[in-house]
């Protein structure tokens, strides 16, 4: 969102850090000057379009929540507060901001589970797996609390009152029920979610317990025994998507469809599922010695993965040639290039730590921390994009032109009215002139 932040403080004369007392008595004594009715025509023409930037400035920094979301978002921001579309937009941005944080965090307990997991391994310190388990122990309870927190959160009722006027006959009595009615229904979807979602991060803990007891002493438990819940795990959520596929198809069934196509709709809801299924079992069977074969063949559903993008990538861009649009055409084949260079980078990456892991654990001398540098390299680029580049980004959209300026090669930042920073050192800088003014004169005139 492009925004300047400073427009309105330069209209009243006042620095960002003002209090409202100096706002107040800024604008009072603006107004007395440029009011039409004291300040004489002929020396100050343009008198009325001053006075009415003035009065627009105060009419939004003289509020305490108009002012915060200007000094956050610039007039657009103030502009848009009122509408749907506005508090969706800074919703998103917010969301952003936090997404970038939670990111951020998951990603440096990755990469310190690891580094523990790679010294262990190696035999460079005698730590129980308990111990090198401990950053995802701390991921878990990071998000239990927030799936905790976000089904202990209230349901806003004037969320409703958007949708109860659609019905203009019902009475307040009929509406109020009505509503009622709905916020019970949130209530309990969230209840269901939010419990669903314990229970997932209950199963999954329960699966990292039983692997830890596994790597301490491997005689103390079986392989069918430790995958059980992780089992369970993968058991719901087959059976949602074989339900969600029957839905569809029954939906389907009276449509013209080819048999190929239906078949391409069942593969596209179970071949995730199934993989990750076949590759746990097949993992399973080989840590009790069930099979004897090399973990490279263990690991065959992980490079039919790879297998499956590479010949989707294929045809979507055969697909898209095959366009007459020509647009379209060149936009699906730059989207289907750029896809097929990612999956290069990612593929390159996990088929060499896959390679490696196989050949560490069929008895190859290859220390886990060299095995697990692909690892490092993806989650150092991440940590550094989700920490440091995106969220600069998302803050360099914050800067105004006027904010930070480059002129004749020297860094010009605007402290305030009259006070500015070139090449690091303090300058003062005459009051905004009529003619800065001016820029915006339409659309201040259209809010007053």
């Amino acid at each position: 969102m492009d925004r300047n932040t400073v427009h309105l403080y330069e209209a009243l004369g006042v620095p960002k850090t003002a209090t409202q007392d100096e706002i107040k008595k800024a604008y009072r004594r603006l107004a007395l000057r440029y009011h039409p009715d004291k300040v004489n025509a002929a020396e100050v023409p343009d008198h009325e379009q001053r006075f009415r930037e003035i009065a627009a400035a105060y009419e939004v920094l003289a509020d305490p929540k108009k002012r915060q979301v200007y000094d956050k978002y610039g007039m657009m921001g103030v502009q848009m507060a009122g509408t749907e579309i506005g508090a969706q937009l800074m919703e998103i941005e917010s969301l952003l901001c936090s997404l970038f944080l939670a990111l951020s965090v998951l990603l440096t307990l990755a990469i310190i589970f690891f580094s523990f997991l790679s010294v262990r391994v190696d035999g460079k310190v005698n730590w129980n797996y308990y111990v090198v388990f401990i950053p995802l122990w701390i991921l878990d309870l990071i998000l239990a609390a927030i799936t905790i927190s976000r089904g202990l959160q209230p349901e806003d009722p004037e969320q409703e009152d958007d949708h109860e006027h659609e019905d203009g006959d019902a009475t307040p009595m009929a509406q109020e029920e009505r509503r009622a009615k709905k916020l019970q229904e949130k209530k309990r979807q969230r209840i269901f979610g939010t419990t669903f979602a314990l229970l997932i991060i209950l199963l999954l803990t329960a699966f990292q317990v039983l692997i830890v007891k596994k790597a301490n002493d491997p005689s103390s438990i079986s392989g069918p025994a430790v995958f059980a819940p992780y089992f369970v795990f993968e058991g719901i959520f087959f059976l949602f998507a074989i339900i969600r596929l029957a839905l569809t198809m029954k939906v389907l069934a009276d449509a013209e469809i080819s048999a190929a196509k239906k078949a391409k709709i069942v593969f596209e809801a179970l071949w995730w599922k199934i993989t990750r299924l076949a590759l746990a079992i097949l993992i399973m069977l080989r840590i009790d010695d069930r099979i004897t074969c090399s973990w490279g063949i263990v690991f065959i559903p992980l490079y039919l993965v790879g297998v499956k993008y590479f010949f989707q990538l294929l045809f979507g861009y055969r697909e898209f040639s095959q366009m007459q649009n020509m647009e379209m055409k060149q936009q699906g084949q730059s989207l289907t290039i750029a896809g097929g260079v990612v999956f290069l980078i990612v593929g390159s990456l996990s088929y060499a730590l896959i390679g490696l892991l196989a050949a560490r654990l069929d008895g190859y001398s290859y220390s886990v921390a060299r095995v697990l540098i692909p690892v490092f390299i993806v989650l150092s680029i991440l940590l550094c994009c989700s920490g440091c580049c995106l969220p600069c980004m998302l803050l360099a959209s914050g800067v105004g032109d006027d904010d930070m300026v480059d002129r004749e090669g020297a860094q010009v930042r605007l402290v305030s009215p009259n006070m500015r920073i070139e090449n690091g050192s303090a300058t003062s800088v005459s009051p905004p002139s009529s003619r800065r003014f001016g820029r915006r004169s339409n659309n201040i005139s259209a809010q007053t």
